[in-house]
């Protein structure tokens, strides 16, 4: 059951006795649907609020201004306000709200029914619960980012200083490195599990296929070292040092739950790692490759794609440069939600809703190809895009989305 500290704040002039007895069918609902804690004013500044999912200041009645005043430096933020018909204790929340804003601080009255109130505070559980996985997340950045990416430039510092997210450095001879003590007979193992469920191979061979493989446990054993909660790589290096690709790796990573990126595109894969958290769903990093404007259809393109999302694959070369392993996923044609987050500091995002409506199969783009039915988006893609990079993700989340990111 989901744990909540409960701060009792009223007036001294109140008998606390007969508020409490005026309060008990308050109490009984938060009884019935969390384990609650109740704490005094006076415990507040020496109580550690760590193993809470969330602390609710209970605002019992008027006259709690000067008591809330007095505990405020102490308390988790935002600071939310449990306020009630009774006692004049909405009022006190109102004084105490702006108190908190004129201080800078982010705060939120909880007041209405019972059943709303239930909705809320587990949506704002659960909020919590995502951003301090992402104000925790680690993410390597391999390398650096590719030279094209001159629109999706991330100022770490800022973007670490909004969102706690920690971005390591690391380079790419230390691939290179792991590469050398990877054992033949485990590459080997994890491309012939890979070549029996592939539909078919088309460019590639079984030889490229155990470098892939290679590749992924590699970059797997950089993750692990590093405590990686995702990753982006500069994956054309890999072509030009060792004459292969990390599309099966990250296909292969997305799919174990390590978030990974192509390219060193950080604010790709932090969109990717913050949806994956959001919505349970791994999704697909993809260039636009055409835009249709009388019909609202946007083609999406790469040459990797998670194999848990695609109802099959074809094990095909990398499209630019011919090597390598690259993968051709077929995927459901099923409603879709589009996001990205950019901008500097990871400021801005895009989110809209439409359909996978066809997989494509041209020779001149990259091997997985879908074409998404957009309503109302081409003018943002072709006047306003974030960068290049978006992703794909199975099913309806713009509304979730737009929610969470509202609290930003």
């Amino acid at each position: 059951m989901m744990k909540i500290a409960l701060l009792s704040i009223l007036s001294e002039i109140h008998d606390e006795e007969r508020i409490n007895d005026s309060l008990k069918d308050k109490y009984q609902f938060l009884n019935n649907n969390f384990e609650i804690t109740e704490i005094a004013v006076d415990e507040v500044a020496d109580h550690d609020f760590s193993d809470y999912d969330l602390t609710i200041n209970f605002i019992k009645s008027g006259g709690s201004e000067k008591n809330f005043a007095r505990i405020f430096e102490y308390l988790p933020q935002p600071v939310y306000l449990y306020a009630v018909e009774l006692h004049n204790s909405l009022p006190a929340a109102l004084e105490i709200l702006s108190f908190v804003n004129a201080r800078g601080a982010e705060a939120k009255i909880l007041h209405g029914e019972n059943e709303d109130l239930l909705v809320e505070i587990k949506e704002l559980i659960e909020y919590r619960r995502i951003r301090n996985k992402i104000s925790e997340a680690k993410i390597g950045v391999i390398g650096k980012p590719s030279d094209w990416l001159i629109g999706s430039q991330v100022d770490r510092e800022h973007a670490a200083q909004h969102w706690g997210t920690e971005f390591i450095d690391i380079e790419m001879e230390e691939v290179y490195s792991a590469l050398k003590n990877i054992e033949q007979k485990e590459a080997e193992k994890v491309a012939e599990q890979y070549f029996i469920k592939a539909e078919k191979m088309l460019e590639s061979s079984k030889a490229d296929l155990i470098k892939a493989a290679e590749i992924y446990l590699a970059l797997k054993k950089l993750a692990v070292d590093y405590d990686l909660d995702a990753l982006t790589i500069r994956c054309f290096d890999l072509v030009e040092k060792i004459n292969n690709t990390g599309c099966l790796a990250l296909a292969l990573l997305n799919d174990e739950g390590i978030t990974a990126g192509c390219e060193g595109d950080i604010a790709a894969v932090f969109t990717m790692y913050l949806a994956a958290q959001l919505t349970g769903e791994t999704p697909f990093m993809a260039n636009p490759v055409k835009i249709d404007s009388k019909k609202d259809q946007i083609n999406f393109a790469h040459c990797t794609v998670p194999l848990s999302i695609s109802e099959k694959f074809i094990l095909r070369s990398h499209f630019e440069t011919g090597i390598g392993v690259g993968i051709q996923g077929i995927l459901r044609k099923e409603a879709v939600t589009v996001f990205k987050i950019g901008g500097a500091g990871l400021e801005q995002y895009f989110v809209a809703e439409g359909k996978i409506i066809e997989n494509m199969n041209s020779q001149n783009a990259c091997r997985t190809q879908i074409k998404v039915e957009l309503p109302q988006s081409s003018d943002y893609f072709l006047s306003d895009a974030i960068a290049n990079h978006h992703l794909i993700i199975a099913g309806h989340h713009a509304a979730k989305i737009n929610h969470f990111l509202a609290k930003e």
